[in-house]
Order: C-alpha cells, then sequence, then structure tokens
C-alpha cells in the first residue's frame, strides 16, 4: 500500500554573487529535485518527505545556504494513501470479498487497472 506523502513546491532565488555549485548542494538535499530555472538565479523545486528529514527541514536548509537569498513555498499538497486503488493495483479487494476485480474496482470508482478517471476540481 502507497503511504501518504508530503510534497511541498518552492521557488529559489539566488544571489548574484552565488557559487557556482549552490544548485549541486541543494539537489544533493534527500527529497529535493529541481525541475526547471528561469535565468541564473531563480529556481523551481519540489521536495518531499523522506524517511531520514522532513520537507521543511529541507526548505530551511536550503533558505539558509550561503548564496540562497529566498527558498519560499509556493505549492503545498498531501498526497494520501489510497488502499481502494491499491487493491485494483493489486488485483485483489480490500477485505479479499470480491471474486471480480473489475467490479470491485468500479465500486470504488476506478478502472481495473488502478487509474482513477479524472475529476474536474471543484472550486470553492
Amino acid at each position: 500500500m502507497a503511504e501518504t506523502q508530503n510534497i511541498c513546491g518552492i521557488a529559489v532565488y539566488l544571489a548574484p554573487n552565488a557559487g557556482a555549485d549552490l544548485t549541486a548542494r541543494i539537489r544533493a538535499l534527500p527529497g529535493v529535485e529541481l525541475h526547471a530555472a528561469s535565468g541564473e538565479r531563480r529556481l523551481a523545486a519540489t521536495v518531499v518527505d523522506t524517511p531520514s528529514s522532513m520537507a521543511i527541514d529541507q526548505i530551511a536548509a536550503i533558505h539558509r545556504m550561503p548564496g540562497v537569498v529566498a527558498a519560499s513555498l509556493i505549492f503545498h499538497a498531501v498526497d494520501e494513501a489510497d488502499s481502494e486503488t491499491d487493491a485494483c493495483r493489486d488485483n485483489s479487494c480490500e477485505d479479499n470479498s470480491c471474486e471480480d476485480n473489475a467490479a470491485c474496482c468500479a465500486r470504488a470508482g476506478h478502472q481495473a487497472d488502478g487509474t482513477t478517471p479524472i475529476q474536474q476540481p471543484v472550486i470553492r
């Protein structure tokens, strides 16, 4: 079964005199993945919890690095584990009461391959 995952999207702003190795030092932190750069001074990254560190600690570590002006949280989500989807992927129901996996998945609102149809977001 998949575990809950804490996902943070951050914008990192670098000082004009930031060292050439700063990007590599940021990338080396556990749970950090760089996705884009705009020029030499702006980075977009995701940071996730790992068994050895929390995302918030890695964001603070980035913010404290010499040459970093700011590391700002711009997106946050908690991806909850979905036991029904995992059951469909494993071809078994959560309580093993379904003889037909496709029927089990259909009742759970999933396709037999474990995917969920795309739903429109609710704007509140």
